[in-house]
């Protein structure tokens, strides 16, 4: 029988981008996901069922975490989320078709390659949709909304956000010059 032991020269670092395209009814405060798609990098996939399912629930849980997940508690300091049964976890129905792809940049310090993807889309999903909520409610003033974005949360955000005037962009961003599609060509070619 023969072991080996491995210890890294340090801590690997994934990396990756979502975006998330969602919907919010102004009237009742909810928010429905209509899209997320996310880019993870985790050096070496070394097995990519693993790595997708790993996306697929880290996601889920960050877009849960935004939009529903919350411990409540009574005026006694009784939990009243005690339950699966009263607290949320979302389902396939609650969340769209997750559109997850992956890059590949090896780290050195494993000789596989190879970082971690467990919590990855867990950090990126949950900011995504958060941000994606306060986009969606920029023109009616609203620039934070604490998170779970609950649909009592997001109405009283768009409430409070309509007594706010919409501002426009300072005067001095029309004067920028904008990059026609023959320029981005041209700096393009000068890069490569």
């Amino acid at each position: 029988m023969e072991t080996t032991d491995f210890k890294p020269g340090g801590a690997t670092f994934p990396f990756g981008a979502h975006v998330s395209v969602v919907e919010v009814d102004v009237e009742t405060g909810f928010v429905k996901p209509l899209r997320h798609i996310a880019v993870d990098d985790c050096g070496r996939v070394l097995n990519p069922m693993i790595v997708r399912g790993q996306q697929h629930g880290g996601a889920v849980q960050g877009i849960a975490q935004a939009l529903w997940e919350q411990v409540s508690y009574d005026e006694e300091g009784n939990p009243v989320t005690a339950t699966f049964a009263d607290y949320h976890l979302p389902t396939a129905a609650d969340v769209p078709a997750l559109e997850v792809s992956n890059t590949e940049t090896l780290t050195d310090r494993n000789p596989l390659g190879a970082k971690g993807i467990g919590e990855s889309a867990t950090v990126g999903s949950t900011p995504a949709v958060q941000n994606a909520v306060i986009d969606a409610l920029a023109h009616l003033g609203v620039r934070h909304v604490d998170m779970p974005l609950t649909p009592q949360r997001v109405w009283r955000a768009v409430r409070s956000g309509e007594s706010v005037t919409w501002r426009e962009p300072p005067a001095a961003f029309e004067t920028l010059p904008v990059r026609s599609s023959a320029a981005s060509a041209d700096a393009d070619e000068a890069v490569a």
